[in-house]
């Protein structure tokens, strides 16, 4: 399956060296991946696609891409990453799980049973 989104060239004038305003562009691309591959992923469903007026396949073009609902869903994507890293991240200490680091025992360390 092609997809389009993941189609990037960091050196986009193609002179060998890497300029402020192409990783700028590389940027804003690594930032909108996340809506682009979503509306790509809804373009490869026909009857859905029409139903939200989206090309975003090689049959109708993609014209929907970097547009704003690709923003959108992209800003959508962000927040709710951001909140389940912050949310995450704020575990009490009695629901913390504990980490444990089990190494094996040396053969002659003495095991006693009770």
């Amino acid at each position: 399956m092609y997809i389009r989104s993941l189609q990037w060239s960091m050196d986009i004038n193609g002179d060998g060296k890497l300029s402020m305003w192409e990783i700028w562009e590389t940027l804003r691309w690594a930032f909108q991946l996340p809506g682009n591959l979503i509306l790509e992923a809804i373009g490869q469903f026909p009857a859905l696609a029409t139903l939200l007026h989206v090309q975003a396949s090689a049959s109708t073009g993609y014209s929907s891409l970097n547009t704003v609902p690709t923003k959108a869903l992209t800003l959508l994507f962000w927040i709710c990453l951001f909140l389940w890293l912050v949310s995450r991240g704020n575990k009490p200490a009695a629901q913390a799980k504990p980490r444990t680091l089990l190494l094996p025992l040396p053969k002659d360390y003495p095991v006693t049973m009770k």
